[in-house]
C-alpha cells in the first residue's frame, strides 16, 4: 500500500473527526444553552411570582398595622380627653397648705382616708397626669402586641 494513501486516509479521518467534534460541540454547546436558557426564565418567573405575593402580603400587613395605629389614636384621644376633664375638676379643690417654717411637709398626717377625697389640687393633678400617661403607655403596648399578633399569625 501506498505511504500517501494512508497518509491521506489518516488526515481525512482525523480532519472528520475534528470537523465532526466541532459541529457536535457547538450543538451540544447550542443545547446546554436553550436549555439554560429555560431554566433561568423559569427561575425569573417564580422570583417574580414570589416577589408579587410579598408585595401582597406587605401591603396587607401595612393596612392592619395602620388600622390599629388609627384604634391606637382614638384611645390615646380618649385618655386625653378624660385626663383633661379630670385635671379641670380638680382645679375646684384647695392648694396644699403651706408648712410652718422649718417644718417638713407630710401629708400622711391630714389624709385620714384613702380614698383621695383629701387630695389637694396639687397632688391630684400630678396623679391623673400619672394616670393618664400610664393609659398612653398601656394603649402603645397593646397595639404593639397586637401588630406583633396579626404578623406572627399570618400564614406565610
Amino acid at each position: 500500500m501506498n505511504p500517501y494513501f494512508i497518509a491521506g486516509a489518516v488526515i481525512a479521518v482525523a480532519l472528520a473527526g475534528a470537523g465532526g467534534y466541532v459541529k457536535g460541540s457547538a450543538a451540544g454547546k447550542a443545547e446546554v444553552q436553550a436549555q439554560w436558557d429555560q431554566e433561568k426564565a423559569k427561575l425569573a418567573e417564580e422570583y417574580a411570582k414570589a416577589q408579587a405575593a410579598a408585595r401582597e402580603k406587605e401591603q396587607q400587613l401595612q393596612a392592619q398595622a395602620d388600622k390599629l395605629r388609627e384604634e391606637s389614636y382614638e384611645q390615646i384621644k380618649d385618655i386625653n380627653a378624660r385626663s383633661d376633664r379630670l385635671i379641670d375638676s380638680l382645679r375646684k379643690r384647695p392648694e396644699r397648705p403651706a408648712a410652718p417654717a422649718g417644718a417638713v411637709s407630710s401629708t400622711a398626717s391630714s389624709c385620714s382616708g384613702a380614698s383621695g377625697a383629701e387630695l389637694d389640687r396639687a397632688n391630684g393633678e400630678f396623679l391623673a397626669r400619672y394616670a393618664a400617661d400610664a393609659a398612653r403607655l398601656q394603649s402603645a403596648l397593646d397595639t404593639c402586641i397586637r401588630q406583633y399578633e396579626a404578623v406572627r399569625n399570618t400564614p406565610r
